[in-house]
């Protein structure tokens, strides 16, 4: 049993893989890195195979491979034979994967009439919003006019943000103080009413007692004269 879920574990482990490696390459964006003679329509490349001179870019490092000498080097340039070569007016073929110049027999065998496909539409020729993230290409400024207005929008939005918060925080100030100002009023107008109230009863009782003073003294007065 545990040999069975085993093995339909690394069946499904090989299904989804393949597809998992398939969804990061397309979710990876590298525009602004590929080279403006390259084809438009795709959002990653990793590698460029020109057959025109059997040799590869690659993009990342924007690099040259091309083989020398009985080996494969890198250079960020292309050899002087082909300095003047015209990268718009040839056809380049995108190879997303590890390395294929190790396999260029292959390659080289598969793409060998490629180079009579007539030109295609290139990064410097399109018009495509998408690709003015490109720093060599013709309309990179206004993608930066772009950028620009965003961080522009972005500022006063967090400006406001902070005011607003800023605002809220005095006028929450001042709404304390406000109220602590009523109560203190509200305290002072009670403690006033009290001491009215105590003087008021305090001469109610005095007139109280000088009534009740005359009132003693009459009758003493009375009862003396007869």
């Amino acid at each position: 049993m545990k040999k069975l879920l085993l093995t339909a574990v690394i069946l499904v482990g090989g299904l989804i893989a393949p597809k998992t490696a398939e969804a990061q390459i397309q979710i990876r964006v590298n525009i602004g890195a590929q080279p403006i003679w390259g084809p438009v329509g795709f959002e990653y490349v990793e590698y460029y195979y020109i057959p025109e001179i059997d040799v590869y870019y690659h993009v990342p490092t924007r690099e040259f491979i091309y083989y020398k000498n009985g080996r494969w080097i890198a250079r960020r340039t292309l050899p002087s034979a082909y300095r003047h070569f015209d990268f718009y007016r040839t056809r380049v073929v995108v190879i997303n994967e590890y390395k294929p110049f190790l396999r260029h027999h292959e390659i080289q065998r598969r793409y060998s009439n490629y180079r009579d496909f007539r030109p295609y539409i290139t990064i410097r020729d399109v018009r495509d919003p998408r690709y003015f993230v490109n720093r060599h290409h013709p309309e990179h400024y206004r993608w930066l006019k772009e950028q620009q207005r965003r961080d522009d929008r972005y500022r006063d939005r967090r400006d406001n943000d902070r005011r607003d918060k800023r605002g809220d925080r005095y006028d929450n100030r001042d709404r304390n103080r406000s109220d602590n100002n009523r109560g203190d009023r509200d305290r002072n107008r009670n403690d006033d009413n009290r001491r009215d109230n105590k003087r008021e009863n305090n001469k109610r009782d005095s007139n109280s007692r000088d009534n009740n003073s005359r009132d003693n003294n009459r009758g003493n007065g009375s009862i003396y004269r007869r």
